[in-house]
């Protein structure tokens, strides 16, 4: 999967696009459908919903909780008191989409809640 033309897309809460801008959520939409295995856009508004509850709850998301990390997989995360997600692109490395735009930075310095893998619908 290529990356790099989503770095420096800006932040927008609830976008979906490169065009509109991405939050977290639609930034991992992005990544899962470049990859071959679209995930379920759900209405991810609540800084404290967590993938964990989703998987728990079976609500329609196409998750599964795994352990550690790998390429293709999402990192939710703790980012400045808030639940957030991004998607690995290498074993040290996640994209994620923040207030200043589209990301990477270091899985070392994240604070990483689990790791998710979506599955096929």
């Amino acid at each position: 999967m290529t990356f790099t033309d989503l770095i420096g897309t800006p932040y927008k809460a609830h976008g979906r696009s490169m065009e509109e801008g991405f939050d977290c959520y639609g930034l991992v939409l992005e990544c899962s459908r470049r990859s071959g295995t679209p995930l379920a856009d759900l209405d991810y508004r609540s800084p404290s919903f967590s993938l964990a509850e989703a998987d728990g709850m079976k609500v329609g998301l196409n998750v599964l909780g795994v352990p550690g990390p790998k390429p293709g997989r999402i990192v939710e995360m703790d980012y400045n008191g808030k639940v957030h997600i991004g998607w690995m692109v290498d074993y040290n490395n996640v994209l994620h989409a923040t207030e200043r735009g589209v990301r990477l930075s270091a899985l070392a310095a994240l604070k990483v809640r689990g790791y998710y893998e979506v599955v096929p619908e």
